[in-house]
């Protein structure tokens, strides 16, 4: 039972995630200049100037969304991936909750585990993040 409640909590916070991630980037997307000057969240940049790892994925995501691949990749390519989440996750967590298995669940877990588990993965994870966040910087001198 309890496994069950923490599946279902996981899909449930996922979704939220997911509706918020949708409606961000639709404000941004169907505000006038497409976002790009009207909100600064990132509290890491607003406190020390320096962007963090993820400043520049909304942007990212815009420009996917105006077929510029390359301008994208070039404002912070986790936007590639949060694309890739954002249009992959809604379906997944549909298929699942309509077959009645827990595929998304599972998945989650043994990846979390594996990540945790090996340095093999998450040390070439945490590099990615750190040049990513080396790229951020620099596009910013």
């Amino acid at each position: 039972m309890t496994e069950m409640k923490s599946n279902r909590d996981l899909y449930w916070i996922l979704a939220i995630l997911s509706i918020a991630g949708y409606a961000w980037i639709g404000f941004h997307f169907f505000s006038s200049d497409n976002g790009a000057a009207s909100l600064t969240v990132c509290l890491f940049k607003n406190f020390t100037g320096i962007p963090c790892p993820s400043c520049g994925v909304t942007r990212s995501l815009l420009l996917l969304m105006n077929g510029k691949v390359y301008n994208a990749v070039m404002a912070n390519p986790l936007g590639l991936l949060a694309a890739l989440t954002l249009l992959s996750l809604p379906f997944w967590m549909i298929t699942d909750v309509l077959t009645g298995k827990n595929t998304l669940a599972r998945s989650f877990l043994w990846t979390e585990k594996i990540i945790k588990s090996k340095k093999l993965v998450y040390m070439p994870l945490v590099a990615l993040v750190l040049l990513n966040w080396g790229w951020n910087i620099l596009k910013e001198l």
